[in-house]
């Protein structure tokens, strides 16, 4: 009787693990953007927990400006990449890029937010990647990640 609660338990489980690994994956997030040629997103940290990878779309004007802010928190030991990867950097160009700190009033720990700042060169579309990790662990590709199709006109 022992083995046949054991047998009907680690069956349950099974059926469990088999339902929720095919439950269908929500797509990322795909952000708005401003149809004047000057294109932002923001991405509060508290998103990434639910959507680790995050996709985003963005559009522009040649010689308009894009700005990506994300949430991020150094005291944890996680940073973004100070340099986004851009798959075309003839089409869009880092221009900066900064940490915003909370404020004085706030206490220690609390998250700020990274800047980045892109020019847009020339017409086209260009992919830029961002990502959160601890860069001493080189195991840790990736914890989270922000893709940006960014299109220029």
């Amino acid at each position: 009787m022992k083995r046949a609660k054991w047998y009907l338990g680690l069956l349950s489980v099974g059926i469990l693990l088999f339902v929720g690994g095919c439950a269908e994956e929500p797509s990322p997030p795909v952000l708005p953007v401003t149809p004047d040629g000057y294109s932002d997103i923001s991405i509060p940290i508290g998103e990434f927990p639910n959507h680790p990878h995050i996709d985003a779309v963005m559009h522009a004007v040649v010689g308009g400006e894009l700005t990506v802010t994300l949430g991020s928190n150094p005291t944890t030991g996680f940073q973004w990449s100070e340099f986004a990867e851009i798959s075309d950097e003839t089409i869009i160009r880092q221009v900066d890029h900064k940490f915003v700190g909370p404020g004085i009033d706030e206490p220690p720990g609390t998250p700020g937010e990274e800047v980045w700042t892109f020019e847009a060169l020339k017409e086209g579309t260009t992919t830029t990647f961002l990502e959160y990790s601890r860069p001493w662990v080189e195991e840790e590709i990736g914890y989270w990640t922000v893709t940006i199709t960014t299109t220029i006109e």
